[in-house]
């Protein structure tokens, strides 16, 4: 019974709550208003009741704004006589042992914090069936909401302390603890940048899709309140609450009370503060002056020095609490970390790790995906595909056909061997246009692990491998996500412009998509590359569907599109068989005019207008160099052979003006033109 005094001094406790009980008031009336009384307020007060499955879609962010404020507070104050000398030397001087002295107040502002919340739960699930109610929710929801708040409290509250015992400053306790809340995030994001520049082949996405954000409690929170938290999240983020905790004990019973006012409370932790300081800032500053000086190197080498500068700088004031820093000691220390930092930064971009000329052996591989859809399949729960894992444990579909592994293969080895991103695009224009493309490759591995490149392919120079892959089944099946027609269709939506119609009857959608399948499955690496422009945009119209990701349960709407190029010609005779022709295509009759030119101005221009195609057309005029027409015929002809503008130089540039005032510059392979067009050109 002694002990349990101690432990919970009944004293310590109820001064806590009269001197912090207004952080508990809070607390509850934040919860309160943010949630029970969000229940009843709406902008249609008559309007039905809406059935949601998370209690975190009430009040938007207004929750948020308590649950990550309130329980940092209450680490700020609950703790704060540690920073100061009196109120330090004050509390320690009591007959209490220190981790009694921590306990008390560990249970003061857990009181304070969880009370609350369980005040607000038992709020929510008493006016449940009140009328005047907006939503509808189970007791679930409620338990989870509660569960979810309280871990999240806890974890914040704890991790305050944990920072309050390592710092000796209130400020500074409350600045670093958002700052370390959001560090393994921003940190993940900075050094994606920095590989993504200089190693040839990684992904600038890598590891950036949603779940990067579970990394970050407070930003899980702001960004992502409609997602429940999944089991693996609450079960991480107390677990982290216990080892604070435990950690709390540890430190708080070696912190020394001089150390009161200090910014950091334990010396073996200046070399790490000083050296996370420096990385962000190095990493930062470097790539900072690498994307505004185009990677040159003088000024890269710049931005990561004047970043280690900086960082060291700003690091020694806040340990030292002057700005009085230079002694015998600070160059020699600023270079030992200089140097060491440098080589973390470097090594991982350099050669010796084989990293950009690494490509598995065949007989390792179990499945390829290769594409530009990968980080859509990797960020989309409900893709249904069960072969393969991304990164971010979203599921990406595999290819297991050896023929097809084999072609993604040698792909992959003549990129690695020409490197075609280290050839500056101004030297080879043409080449990084039409038909250049962004190409992301990933193997699974027999061991279970995955490698993962992406990779700007430029269109000559690579076209025999380039063809072997991109006119494989399986490459199309993935690229256009023919998956989406397999699933529940209704009806396909034809839009283009300002007219859209529907097919709907049974036996038209089932031939439609038939016929869509076989287009897309028979296209060309040429019908791929040349950049056509879409006739007619396709949407699948799909039934909801129920599935259950992720703890998450409801109705679904996967939304897939497709487009009606010039080269599905039997697409084209059966929509003109059909009558849908005639309304949804662009037609000729749509077309006031026609202005027709040879783009050869690219280095006749000022920079600025160099990509201003209305000063290309009105310089071709000057030189009598355009041709007008409204020749009907001549018309729907270039709206059969449009190809999407890209700016390349030598390329036949048209400018069709519609009747209702419309503007659209479209290309004209010049293979495909016909006589008469190249009779308008002088």
């Amino acid at each position: 019974m002694t002990r349990s005094r101690y432990f919970f001094n009944s004293s310590v406790i109820r001064q806590n709550m009269r001197q912090h009980g207004w952080i508990g008031i809070m607390y509850t009336l934040g919860l309160l208003f943010s949630l029970p009384l969000q229940l009843f307020t709406g902008s249609y007060p008559d309007a039905e009741p809406q059935k949601i499955d998370s209690l975190f879609r009430v009040g938007g962010n207004i929750q948020m704004l308590f649950v990550l404020s309130l329980p940092v507070a209450a680490g700020l104050f609950l703790f704060r006589y540690l920073q100061s000398k009196t109120a330090s030397d004050l509390w320690h001087s009591l007959p209490l042992r220190r981790e009694h002295l921590l306990t008390a107040h560990l249970a003061s502002g857990l009181g304070l914090l969880l009370l609350p919340v369980w005040l607000t739960a038992a709020v929510t699930a008493i006016v449940t069936p009140l009328e005047g109610n907006m939503y509808i929710y189970s007791g679930a929801d409620i338990w989870n909401w509660c569960l979810t708040v309280s871990v999240v409290t806890l974890f914040l509250f704890v991790f305050s302390v944990f920072v309050g015992i390592c710092t000796g400053q209130t400020i500074l306790q409350g600045i670093i603890t958002y700052i370390l809340l959001i560090l393994p995030v921003a940190l993940i994001q900075l050094v994606n940048s920095h590989l993504s520049m200089y190693l040839f082949g990684y992904p600038r996405w890598s590891g950036l899709s949603n779940s990067l954000y579970a990394w970050s409690p407070l930003l899980r929170l702001v960004t992502y309140t409609n997602d429940t938290f999944s089991a693996v999240e609450m079960w991480t983020y107390a677990a982290l609450s216990v080892l604070f905790l435990a950690l709390s004990f540890v430190l708080y019973r070696k912190r020394s009370v001089e150390k009161s006012g200090q910014a950091i409370a334990f010396t073996y932790f200046n070399p790490l503060f000083k050296a996370g300081v420096m990385l962000c800032a190095m990493l930062l500053f470097g790539a900072y002056f690498s994307e505004v000086k185009s990677r040159q190197l003088n000024w890269t080498i710049f931005g990561y020095v004047a970043g280690a500068l900086l960082g060291y700088i700003a690091a020694e004031m806040l340990v030292r609490k002057t700005w009085q820093i230079m002694t015998r000691r600070v160059p020699l220390e600023f270079a030992v970390y200089g140097i060491l930092l440098g080589l973390l930064i470097y090594i991982p971009v350099s050669g010796l790790t084989g990293y950009e000329s690494r490509v598995p052996a065949g007989d390792r591989i179990t499945g390829v995906y290769a594409g530009n859809n990968y980080s859509m399949y990797a960020s989309d729960p409900y893709n249904g595909y069960s072969s393969g894992r991304a990164s971010s444990g979203k599921k990406v579909p595999m290819s297991g056909d050896q023929q097809y592994i084999e072609a993604v293969r040698k792909l992959h080895q003549a990129l690695v061997t020409v490197r075609p991103g280290d050839v500056p695009a101004s030297s080879t224009v043409a080449g990084y246009n039409r038909g250049s493309r962004m190409f992301t490759i990933a193997y699974q591995l027999d061991n279970g692990r995955k490698v993962l490149r992406q990779y700007w392919v430029p269109a000559l120079g690579f076209e025999p491998e380039m063809k072997t892959v991109m006119e494989n089944t399986d490459f199309k099946r993935w690229e256009y996500s023919l998956h989406g027609l397999d699933e529940g269709l209704e009806s396909f939506r034809l839009t283009i412009r300002d007219r859209s119609v529907s097919i709907s009857e049974p036996e038209d959608v089932q031939e439609f998509k038939n016929i869509l399948t076989r287009e897309i499955l028979n296209m060309s690496y040429e019908d791929q590359s040349k950049g056509q422009l879409a006739r007619t945009y396709i949407q699948p119209v799909n039934n909801p569907i129920d599935e259950q990701v992720d703890g998450n349960t409801g109705l679904h709407y996967r939304i897939y599109s497709y487009s009606w190029f010039s080269s599905y010609k039997e697409l084209g005779s059966w929509l003109e068989q059909k009558g849908f022709t005639e309304k949804i295509g662009i037609r000729a009759a749509d077309v006031k005019s026609a202005e027709i030119i040879k783009d050869d101005y690219k280095g006749k221009l000022s920079p600025k207008d160099i990509n201003n195609i209305e000063q290309h057309m009105a310089l071709a005029r000057q030189q009598k160099l355009s041709s007008v027409t409204q020749d009907k015929a001549l018309i729907t002809y270039i709206l059969q052979h449009q190809l999407d503008y890209t700016g390349e130089n030598g390329m036949y540039v048209v400018k069709l003006e519609y009747k209702n005032g419309e503007v659209q510059h479209i290309s004209l392979d010049e293979q495909e033109l016909t006589s008469a067009l190249k009779s308008l050109l002088p």
